[in-house]
């Protein structure tokens, strides 16, 4: 047996509306709004940020034996994003990383694989990470649907909130969308072939196949989860599988858009968030194939609501783009005059990997202050080589702040669109260290930021100098 211990989701702060697109891009609207990553997010930032979010404050992630990362857009081509995302989350350093990629399915293929490992033994817990940040080619209905999001699911032997069945797989390797290692943005033949011949009859054949399996009906099913090219595919699918448009999780399409390999795990966390003892919630993911299977939620699941902020904070909680340019700036789809960098260390990146990922600063066994960096001396009592390290609070308030016009991100455009001047502020953070912090999520106004305004950590790309990407944590306005 293998449950679902916990569940968390992240989605950006910012939306552009579809009509604004279509004005820019010269093409009919589909209407509501879509999640866009931040010009410092991408998937493996966001998987960080989902993990986080599923964690909570009462998981200890020392327990955690392995993390997968899914995702058809890593930052990287050849290194784990996987690894970033654990030492980041603060795992053990003996724990197995793997990337799944390459396909839509690649979330779900993760968790089976999660699920596999436990019920083998080779892990007790498992987290599954999946990110989504899609670069899209302007003017086309993938620009539309597609958004920006991720998802993260805790799988372990322990008594958990819901249980998960045995998978069932199927492959269709043709048709269905694809980027060549030389490509940067997807391709695909006629969508009506997509639709017809690779989504719709991969997923209803493999829920047929899962409902054969355990002697189900689909009517034995309070919600169905699965991702879908765009939203006529879902409706296509609940007719020929013979389910009430009732049983559909919202899709999300109104408010997020298709979140690629991260959308059938950031519907069934939503799905999770809403669900009562004893209903079976069948989920599927597609890509080249399908993998179905369902859970049986218990008890518990209602302890877990209202714990993890997941989509009901997250889909609330968001600002909005101007413009269809601000958009293709984030995207950096626009040439735009970009700053030149001095170059970054690699060497003192992996030193401090310890400072950068996890965010550990020091405690002084002297005098008790906490601080930021870790440093032989402690800066208050002077003190040396007497000190702990420890976790820095994820929370805090200004003291103050400045808004930068010479230097960082804040004196660009394009990368760093919206963004201009950067803000930097000195927070004070709820463990009493104080730190020094670039802002992030917010315009530099005097409404936005202010002493003693409240701030949270979040997971961001600090620069990509040296041709490679740096990571680390900023903050932002507190989210709720």
């Amino acid at each position: 047996m293998v449950d679902i211990l916990a569940y968390g989701a992240y989605i950006p702060l910012w939306r552009i509306s579809r009509d604004e697109i279509a004005r820019g891009a010269g093409v009919p609207s589909a209407g509501g709004e879509k999640a866009v990553a931040s010009w410092d997010e991408d998937s493996l930032s966001m998987a960080v940020e989902a993990g986080v979010d599923c964690l909570g404050e009462q998981l200890n992630p020392k327990e955690i034996d392995a993390l997968y990362f899914a995702s058809t857009t890593s930052p990287f081509k050849e290194k784990h994003a996987s690894s970033i995302i654990a030492s980041a989350l603060d795992l053990r350093r003996d724990v197995v990383t793997i990337d799944f990629a390459g396909t839509t399915k690649a979330g779900t293929t993760a968790l089976k694989a999660a699920a596999d490992a436990v019920k083998a033994g080779s892990a007790k817990k498992v987290l599954v990470v999946a990110g989504e940040c899609m670069v899209l080619t302007p003017s086309t209905d993938f620009e539309q649907v597609c958004g920006d999001a991720a998802a993260a699911i805790l799988v372990g032997k322990e008594d958990g909130i819901a249980e998960i069945s045995d998978f069932v797989s199927t492959i269709e390797p043709i048709p269905g969308p694809w980027r060549r290692s030389t490509d940067t943005l997807p391709q695909r033949f006629e969508s009506k072939l997509d639709l017809r011949y690779g989504f719709i009859k991969s997923t209803v054949n493999t829920m047929q196949s899962l409902l054969k399996k355990y002697n189900l009906s689909i009517k034995d099913f309070s919600k169905l989860v699965f991702n879908a090219p765009d939203p006529r595919g879902y409706l296509e699918v609940m007719r020929s599988i013979g389910a009430d448009v009732k049983q559909l999780q919202d899709p999300l399409f109104t408010n997020v858009g298709i979140t690629g390999a991260a959308h059938s795990l950031l519907l069934l966390v939503a799905a999770l968030e809403n669900a009562k003892a004893d209903e079976k919630i069948l989920c599927a993911g597609y890509g080249d194939g399908c993998d179905a299977f369902y859970v049986e939620t218990k008890k518990k699941v209602e302890e877990l609501k209202g714990t993890r902020r997941a989509t009901t904070v997250y889909v609330k909680s968001k600002r909005m783009l101007a413009t269809y340019e601000e958009y293709l700036d984030f995207r950096k789809l626009r040439e735009r005059a970009q700053p030149e960098y001095p170059r970054a260390s690699v060497v003192k990146y992996w030193r401090d990997e310890k400072m950068v990922l996890p965010f550990y600063g020091m405690k002084c066994k002297s005098c008790g202050s906490i601080t930021y960096p870790i440093g032989r001396c402690c800066v208050v009592c002077g003190a040396k080589d007497n000190y702990e390290e420890v976790k820095i609070a994820r929370r805090g308030k200004v003291y103050t702040f400045t808004f930068d016009y010479l230097c960082g991100p804040g004196s660009a455009v394009g990368e760093y669109a919206a963004l201009n001047p950067a803000i930097r502020v000195v927070a004070d953070m709820e463990d009493g260290c104080r730190l020094f912090l670039e802002l992030t999520d917010c315009k530099p106004t005097p409404e936005e930021v202010y002493i003693d305004m409240p701030i949270e950590l979040t997971f961001r790309l600090m620069n990509e100098r040296t041709n490679f990407r740096f990571y680390s944590w900023r903050g932002r306005p507190v989210r709720s």
